[in-house]
């Protein structure tokens, strides 16, 4: 959807048509458009605010197309954290969920278990990366691990006779069992048509066919013209 919007946004001019001590007032129009519609844009100076007629920030979160073209218009290079919503974020369904009795909700809480241990993976990661090279750092860093392991092995036990360990706290793996195999379409024998089926069923017969004159089977001859019977 912003995709949209971003790409329209180029298609638009801009145009000042007023200004004060407190706000400009900008005229947008989309020069490929045989109606000329035209939205006007609001910046407010104190606030630092831009707000359109269209109202589709307001509505759906998202920046609209007269928007991101006075943006560009004011060389703006990367997104204000005014415009980007919570929900649009990729921490949005990590943070920890209320009901309305302010009840953590269980089914979420491992997700933010999942978040801190990211974030805990990505410092140690950048530790190891800087000291690495080096012998000296490398001991510093593994005599300070040890020495917070230890701390933090009484914080747990602590933790434990208390009682205050977060719930679910244990992450399950989640157990996948195997698909059923599904015969996949076109594999196998091929269908035959009705003549096919026919022809190879008159074959048959023809293998099974047993003369009378001579005993054998398999033969394409009869008692009639048995060549055993017409030497006699």
């Amino acid at each position: 959807m912003f995709q949209d919007e971003l790409w329209n946004s180029l298609l638009h001019a801009i145009e000042l048509v007023k200004e004060n001590e407190d706000c400009l007032v900008y005229n947008v129009v989309n020069q490929e458009d045989g109606v000329s519609k035209v939205f006007e844009v609001l910046y407010d100076k104190k606030l630092d605010f831009v707000s359109c007629i269209c109202k589709k920030f307001e509505s759906e979160g998202i920046p609209c197309t007269h928007m991101l073209a006075l943006f560009k218009k004011l060389q703006i290079s990367f997104m204000p954290n005014i415009y980007i919503l919570k929900r649009w974020t990729k921490a949005a369904k990590l943070e920890r969920v209320m009901d309305r009795d302010g009840v953590e909700i269980n089914d979420c809480s491992n997700k933010s278990i999942l978040l801190r241990r990211t974030k805990l993976f990505q410092l140690a990661s950048n530790v190891i990366d800087k000291v690495v090279l080096s012998e000296v750092a490398s001991e510093i860093v593994i005599e300070n691990l040890e020495d917070a392991l230890e701390k933090v092995k009484l914080v747990m036990e602590s933790c434990r006779s208390e009682g205050v360990l977060e719930k679910n706290s244990g992450m399950q793996q989640p157990h996948f069992n195997e698909p059923l195999q599904v015969r996949a379409k076109g594999c196998g024998k091929r269908l035959k048509g009705r003549k096919e089926k026919a022809k190879e069923k008159a074959k048959g017969k023809d293998k099974g066919r047993r003369c009378n004159g001579c005993g054998l089977v398999g033969q394409s001859h009869d008692k009639r013209n048995c060549p055993l019977l017409i030497k006699r």
